[in-house]
Parts: structure tokens; sequence; C-alpha cells
């Protein structure tokens, strides 16, 4: 298990950049950059990734059960094609990319059929074996090579839904992996992002966003069944972050938040539809997220907005 790359991801993303702090033009023409962009998608859209090496952009559609790509951030292609399950509803999940640039895609599942696949090539879909598919995943972040973090829960019926954070270590020639519980504990945990050790969840349940030392759940004998609340928010969904350590998610109805290293929070838009997935493109300061349509038949957008540095 690659522990010094868990703890150590983003401080290289933050030491590529020569280490400045980054934080949204509010006038979007400030520091020579282009207003924030709102583009439609002919696409139901949940998770969004990019690739690092080249700013790609993925994102993916529950109409057709694909993963789509796009070089531009405008002009959209399917990319690999998710198995559907039998009289269940297309819900795919969060998005990421391996160190090796292997893209990783999550079944929701609906407690029967949950899964992660990674896409090792356009079209190429292979899933691992290993992970509970009665868990309903949402987040999804890789950690290092042959290593992911995966947010779930489990719901019976009208009772509370009950979730936790999982680790999947996963053999990248047989696609064979193992689940470890790190954190239970929690409600609806939906997000999750690694910055400099620590690991952050967003517990939508609660409202709010957990923080908790990654080498302390990694050498915790049972998973933790508590973690520190980091900021409390109306509502989060799926969570990015950015070189400074700021978080980004879904906050209120219709907002979309920012939180700062010091848990303050702040609303960098309020007129989404449905905030859902986050991402951040660090070398060419763009932070990306998905704004759902209420329904498969409304137009979802990618709004992009521009991080200075």
């Amino acid at each position: 298990m690659s522990r010094a790359l868990i703890t150590t991801v983003a401080v290289v993303a933050l030491s590529a950049c020569g280490g400045h702090a980054f934080g949204i033009s509010p006038q979007g023409i400030a520091f020579g950059l282009a207003a924030p962009k709102r583009i439609p998608l002919d696409a139901h859209s949940n998770g969004v990734a990019v690739r690092p090496s080249d700013g790609a952009v993925f994102i993916t559609d529950d109409r057709t059960n694909t993963v789509l790509t796009s070089a531009d951030g405008v002009t959209f292609t399917a990319y690999a094609a998710i198995p559907v399950v039998s009289d269940q509803a297309n819900a795919l999940s969060q998005l990421t990319f391996s160190p090796s640039g292997v893209l990783f895609a999550e079944r929701f599942g609906f407690g029967t059929a949950s899964a992660v696949y990674a896409i090792t090539d356009r079209g190429a879909v292979a899933a691992l074996s290993g992970p509970d598919p009665a868990r309903r995943r949402l987040g999804l972040v890789s950690v290092g090579e042959g290593e992911l973090l995966s947010t779930w829960f489990v719901k019976d019926g009208a009772s509370p839904p009950q979730g936790g954070l999982s680790l999947l270590t996963y053999d990248a020639a047989t696609h064979t992996a193992l689940e470890r519980d790190l954190l239970t504990g929690l409600g609806k945990p939906v997000g999750v992002a690694v910055f400099s050790g620590t690991v952050f969840v967003s517990d939508q349940a609660n409202n709010r966003i957990v923080e908790a030392n990654v080498e302390q759940l990694l050498n915790a004998p049972q998973p933790l069944t508590s973690a520190a609340t980091f900021a409390k928010i109306d509502s989060p969904d799926l969570l990015a972050v950015d070189a400074s350590g700021t978080l980004y998610t879904k906050c209120n109805r219709s907002g979309l938040c920012k939180i700062a290293p010091d848990g303050t929070v702040d609303v960098l838009a309020d007129d989404f539809q449905n905030a859902r997935g986050v991402a951040t493109d660090t070398a060419r300061h763009k932070l990306y997220a998905i704004d759902r349509a209420a329904s498969k038949s409304s137009a979802s957008y990618l709004r992009v907005f521009w991080l200075k540095y």
C-alpha cells in the first residue's frame, strides 16, 4: 500500500504551481481571463474530471450510460460505454484519473449493482472485482497507482442512510481489487477529496464536510467510527480541491460554494439548477462544475469558472 502517494498527492499538485494560492476571479475578465462560461450539454450529467496531461474534459451521461470527452470543453463525443443494469435507471457517479492516466468511473447501483470501472483506452472498459455491489457509490478519487478512495452508503427501506469511506487497492493488470473500510458512522457520504495528508468527505445527510488524517485512517486496526467536522454546509455534494486546499461543492438549493482551508464558506454562484460534479484544472486555472437539469429532457450545463493566482 503506497501510503506516501496518498499523503503527498495534493502536495505535488501544489508544488507544480509554484505554491500560489488560488481563488475565483469575481469580475471574470480581471487578471486577463475570460468571463465564466455556461456550456449546454446534450447529456444528463453528474460526474466530471479533467485529464491533467492535456486538459481534456470528461463527463458522465445518464441518458446513454456513457462517459463523454471533449478536447475543448465544449464539443463532447462518446468515449466509453458503461454496462447497463436491466430494469434499473442509469446513474453514473464520479470520475477520476490515476497517475498513469487510467480513467475510473463509478456506477451508483441503487443498492444491488454498484461497480467501479477502469477505462484504459477509448472504449476499453473493465470492472474491478471485489468492491461490494450492495453499496451505493458516489465519490471516487485516485490516491496513487493502484489505490482509490470510494464513498458509499447503504439504505434499508425508510431507515436513514448509513455510509463510510473505503480504500480500494487494485491490480491494474487483472482488475482485481480489495476493499478496506477506513471510516464509518457517516450518513450519506458523497464527495471525497485529499489534500496534504487530509481526506475530506461531504456528508450530505448531516449537512457537513468532515476531515480525517489519512495516516491515522490507514494505521487504525479497525475503521474509525467518527470524524471531525471541517465545515457546516447545506446539501453538499461531490467535492474538488485546488492547489491551495480550497474545496468546492454544491451548497443550499441552487448554490456552488468554496470552502477555504480555515473552513470559511463562501457562495460562488447561486443560480444553479442542481450543482453536482466539480473538478479543478490547476495547470490551466479552471474550475468545472456540472449544472444538472431536473429532468433528462431539460438542458444540463457545464459551468467553467476561472481560478486566479
